[in-house]
């Protein structure tokens, strides 16, 4: 952590130093105050990578905005997923959480692509997103658009189920100072720092630095679990604008957490398993540049590179893996009633594991490329009315080969206040360098007459043979604005997958190198499991009064995978209900009520010996109070989890159950 608090206390004491008299940058739109119409025409960019307005895409977008994350009063991007439908968050432990769209949920849910400023986070090396090191500094983000369903003929290899791109403010957004504080029972101390200036007329600046200081969350039998965590991260961000055409950004970050974690791991010896806290050390960061420029009113063209590295040391593995990402793209008007965009791009990771007591890799370190291009044309089939989107992307890795992702998306405007939208996609997730080449211990089962009065102990073996895990995807949604207060965004979707990577169980045989010794039971990663699962979103947006908000999601989802041994990754029904109330009272008061209720009546599917874990249906209640007693202070204060702990999810492996917390804490930002 040193380098991280040099870094902080260098970026405090810069931001403390500027003149205070410095004019501050324009500020931010409240956008509380924008109608519904106005919301509606917000821009994204995920959804084609081309900016479109959200009804006018044809696939299911929700937006999370600056100022949602705001009145949540929500302290990490994990907890403000909650607010959007088809997303589910589970809170594992203090410092680890499982997020998915649409099913698959795990610690690693692997089909689930997550950008920050189109930089991937998903990890190539075990398939997933660690998000205790996306403690991101919150008055940073503009929006989050999270795309339910594929996003592979855009996005490529594992944008199966669904893509979440966090999009942080241009510094010119970010100008004068920012000083942010949170205490509380378990958020012990967030305090946050940031500066943006100018560099000349045309370029502007910032920089930030965080450092986040957290409690342990409690077990089932309400003992302390002892798992405290910590993370400082600092940062820059530069936006140029060398000419009227052109627009250049560079930013960068580094990171260095350490995470308390409990997990039950496997011993030879009576009784065959204990519980262990473990330190974790994850540290990191990243460079980025991205050039865009437009060529006319019709054509533009973005380059974008990055390099990221991240060293993380933790009892399951030892890893450290750097990326390089390349990648071009261009959109232009072939008519005046046609779009095309299309693009090329390149990666290559590069890895080095060191063995563990409960996992090998090998080889130890590999080399991986990446090749890819894609193809995407708009055409208005009826002006204004209806239009047509097709795409392809077409990539080549060193897992699997040659890999292709179309799509076909249609959406028709029957009337200015409604839009019905359709698509058909298929989507690839490639094997990860863990379910290739590693071997993980999981558990060990007691001695018996069956065993040869030997212990056992079930591994988990990679397979180079590996193919990649396949989905064909049916969606169809409706957006309308039944009234000017009052739009509904709905979605339906039916999902088939294909080629699911399942553990299947080999021949037993005898470990006798070892002493004492013991029975091996491989289970061995086969591309063994497929099936289905189909559900329905819902999402409004309600404003019974100029100053009260209601934002309401629901989801429903229905999974069904059968592996070689029956069903897998937790099949079953998942009902999602959320319902953030917002009410900007008089004398600069505000006062927000969100809750959230969630029932699974399926099991977590654990490789454990203790089995599969059933999850209680909860209500979570969430209240904040905030106040503005001058323009450049802000004070709120914020309860979560009022109604009492509760289980919300368990990791899959190692499983060690604890119990989110009630936590009260409070909030003060000063600008200047």
């Amino acid at each position: 952590m040193q380098i991280t608090k040099v870094i902080l206390k260098q970026v405090v004491l810069a931001c403390l130093g500027i003149i205070m008299g410095q004019a501050r940058g324009a500020e931010e739109p409240d956008l509380t105050q924008l109608s519904i119409e106005e919301l509606m025409q917000v821009k994204v960019v995920s959804a084609a990578k081309i900016e479109q307005a959200l009804q006018d895409t044809a696939a299911a977008v929700f937006v999370i905005t600056a100022d949602d994350i705001r009145r949540s009063g929500v302290t990490n991007v994990m907890e403000s997923l909650r607010l959007a439908p088809g997303v589910e968050v589970t809170r594992i432990d203090s410092s680890r959480w499982a997020i998915t769209i649409r099913g698959f949920n795990g610690r690693f849910a692997n089909k689930l692509l997550v950008l920050i400023d189109g930089r991937s986070v998903y990890t190539s090396q075990f398939s997933g997103v660690y998000w205790e090191i996306q403690d991101l500094f919150l008055p940073d983000i503009e929006r989050i658009e999270v795309i339910r369903g594929p996003g592979g003929s855009l996005w490529g290899s594992n944008a199966v189920n669904g893509v979440i791109n966090i999009i942080t403010k241009n510094s010119k957004n970010t100008q004068g100072g920012l000083v942010t504080l949170t205490a509380g029972n378990e958020e012990r101390t967030i305090a946050g720092v940031r500066y943006g200036g100018k560099l000349g007329d045309n370029a502007q600046y910032r920089i930030y630095g965080q450092f986040s200081d957290r409690d342990g969350l409690v077990m089932p039998d309400g003992r302390d679990a002892g798992d405290e965590w910590s993370i400082g991260r600092g940062g820059f961000r530069l936006d140029w604008t060398p000419s009227a055409q052109d627009t250049v950004a560079v930013q960068g970050d580094h990171y260095n957490g350490d995470f308390d974690q409990n997990y039950v791991v496997p011993t030879f010896v009576s009784p065959y398993s204990k519980q262990s806290l473990f330190q974790a050390n994850d540290s990191g960061g990243s460079v980025q540049a991205r050039w865009e420029h437009q060529y006319s009113a019709t054509s533009r063209m973005g380059l974008q590179v990055y390099y990221q590295n991240a060293d993380r040391s933790d009892p399951l593995y030892i890893a450290d893996s750097k990326t390089f990402d390349l990648d071009f793209q261009h959109n232009f008007a072939l008519t005046d009633r046609q779009e095309v965009v299309w693009g090329v791009g390149y990666r290559r990771n590069q890895d080095h594991f060191t063995d563990t007591e409960f996992s090998v890799v090998s080889p130890n370190q590999l080399t991986t490329d990446l090749f890819s291009a894609f193809a995407q044309d708009q055409v208005e089939l009826i002006p204004e009315q209806l239009r047509l989107t097709g795409g392809v992307k077409v990539e080549h890795n060193d897992y699997t080969g040659w890999e292709w992702q179309p799509s076909i998306r249609m959406i028709w405007t029957p009337h200015t206040d409604q839009r019905l939208w359709a698509a058909i996609s298929r989507a690839v997730r490639t094997p990860s360098r863990g379910e290739e080449d590693a071997r993980v211990n999981l558990y060990v089962i007691p001695p018996s007459p069956l065993t040869g009065n030997l212990p056992t102990l079930f591994s988990i073996y990679g397979n180079s043979q590996l193919n990649s895990e396949t989905l064909i995807a049916y969606e169809m949604g409706y957006r309308t604005r039944l009234a000017e207060r009052l739009s509904v965004d709905a979605t339906a979707f039916y999902n088939d997958y294909n080629q699911i990577i399942s553990a299947v169980a080999g021949a037993p045989f005898p470990e006798t190198r070892i002493i004492p010794p013991y029975l091996v039971v491989p289970l061995q990663l086969q591309n063994s499991a497929s099936g289905y699962n189909t559900g329905f979103e819902l999402a409004a947006d309600w404003r019974p009064t100029q100053d009260w908000r209601l934002q309401f999601a629901y989801s429903y989802l229905h999974q069904d995978i059968i592996g070689s041994n029956g069903p897998v990754f937790g099949s079953g029904n998942l009902n999602q209900i959320s319902l953030l109330s917002s009410w900007t009272l008089p004398n600069q008061l505000e006062l927000d009520a969100w809750g959230r209720y969630v029932n699974f009546d399926g099991e977590i599917r654990t490789l454990s010996p203790f089995g599969n874990v059933q999850i209680d249906p909860y209500f979570n209640l969430s209240l904040r109070l905030g106040w503005r007693p001058r323009k450049d202070w802000e004070l709120s204060l914020v309860g979560t989890n009022l109604l009492g702990s509760h289980l919300e999810y368990v990791q899959e492996a190692y499983t060690f159950p604890v119990e989110v917390q009630r936590s009260i804490y409070g909030q003060v930002k000063w600008s200047f």
